[in-house]
């Protein structure tokens, strides 16, 4: 993927309710892709769901989507991430990762500022989507997610 603009999706957190499911994750792909066709997003997983993300990434059938290599230690997490663009997160041990790398980042958290307060990225450059629930992420708005991801593109592009 040397040639491409490298998107990382995270798809969960490790706190119950940080989870960004199929339908989201097809949106933001999709979402992303319509104004920048020079991506690759690559899908992070968790070593125990490396078999179902796999699973999600072919049903979604985009040929731009890929499920990342196994990532068994938070060493082999910290290296794909320090070679991605961009990273899209719903959990903040990801956060934390990216910001060590200044890693441009999209967070989406949710509607808790002490929490956010404490878990906020640090890259130069990042963003936040807050959902309307103070526990967890369900009804965030996935077009802000789309369209921060954009800014993001075009700042650093």
């Amino acid at each position: 993927f040397q040639a491409k603009f490298k998107i990382g999706i995270n798809l969960e957190g490790a706190v119950k309710g940080k989870n960004i499911n199929s339908k989201e994750l097809f949106q933001i792909c999709e979402g992303i892709y319509q104004i920048n066709q020079d991506v690759q997003i690559i899908i992070l997983n968790h070593p125990n769901n490396f078999m179902k993300t796999s699973k999600i990434v072919n049903q979604l059938g985009l040929d731009y989507v890929a499920t990342s290599y196994k990532t068994d230690k938070i060493q082999d997490v910290a290296a794909l991430v320090k070679n991605l663009n961009i990273i899209i997160t719903p959990d903040t041990s990801i956060v934390h990762i990216a910001s060590s790398f200044d890693i441009p980042i999209v967070s989406i958290h949710e509607n808790n500022i002490d929490s956010y307060n404490q878990f906020s990225p640090l890259s130069s450059l990042h963003r936040t989507v807050f959902s309307p629930h103070k526990k967890g992420i369900d009804g965030f708005e996935v077009r802000r997610v789309i369209e921060f991801s954009n800014e993001l593109i075009k700042e650093i592009s």
